[in-house]
């Protein structure tokens, strides 16, 4: 996790610069936030929420200017910094904190009526058993975790001139070790090289997150799939006609993203 920490502190400057993250239009207004997780979390007015793994932290600025009172919690110091500049640069109002998800409890007290995390958050996790007990330490009771996340079934493909292979990666436990020289933002452009690191991934599987946060005493209610993705994640994704920035496969074989919203009971 140390490894991963230094490649997403590596990671801000190619971001700051994608048209992923477009900060150009973000600071003129534009909200980074999506019709699906609009529609998982709903509103926000007034709510304490709690947003984990946020990165730099647009998506917490568009639910603090939705009407929440939003504290966001990132292990990378750089996205950090990043995340405060822009949120002084809209006017929102943010809590921004320095954390590893595992070690917050030590280094955040309160509860929340919500928990959110969104887009790329599970498989830098080496323990999602302790992620969810921490979700559930965080949530006032009556309060609801949700959860908006690339569909692990992408891991299972690679893409080769034009068609999605099968790979052998989901249903292992990790850490798979790989050295990164790229990231995500502009998907196929000279944009989105980066100095090497070592970076390890966990593989998750639905099942897996849906049990562990059964485990930590949640309660299931909404399990939901879609085959829209918020970046273009294989070359031969066409842009999604009902929403601008997010993507597709062709005939819309697989889901591509999933959303979980679980309550810990009052």
């Amino acid at each position: 996790m140390r490894s991963n920490q230094r490649g997403w502190n590596t990671r801000v400057a190619a971001h700051l610069n994608s048209t992923y993250y477009n900060l150009d239009e973000f600071r003129a207004g534009k909200s980074s936030l999506r019709r699906l997780e609009k529609e998982t979390v709903g509103d926000v007015q007034g709510r304490s929420l709690l947003h984990l793994q946020c990165h730099v932290g647009l998506n917490a600025i568009g639910w603090a200017k939705l009407g929440a009172r939003v504290t966001a919690v990132d292990f990378a110091e750089q996205a950090l910094a990043t995340g405060r500049s822009l949120a002084d640069d809209v006017g929102a109002d943010v809590r921004f904190v320095y954390s590893n998800v595992f070690d917050l409890p030590k280094n955040l007290d309160g509860e929340f009526d919500i928990v959110y995390t969104d887009y790329g958050v599970l498989g830098w996790l080496p323990d999602l058993g302790e992620w969810a007990r921490v979700i559930a330490h965080f949530l006032k009771p009556g309060g609801v975790f949700h959860l908006v996340e690339i569909h692990p079934v992408t891991a299972a493909f690679t893409e080769a001139d034009g068609d999605l292979e099968l790979t052998p990666l989901l249903f292992t436990d990790g850490p798979y070790e790989y050295e990164v020289t790229s990231t995500y933002g502009d998907e196929y452009g000279e944009n989105r090289q980066i100095p090497s690191y070592t970076e390890y991934f966990w593989p998750y599987t639905t099942s897996r997150v849906i049990t562990a946060l059964m485990d930590a005493g949640l309660r299931l209610e909404v399990f939901r799939e879609t085959p829209v993705d918020c970046r273009q994640r294989f070359r031969t994704m066409v842009p999604d006609p009902d929403e601008e920035g997010c993507w597709r496969l062709p005939g819309d074989p697989i889901p591509l993203t999933f959303a979980v919203s679980a309550r810990k009971p009052a």
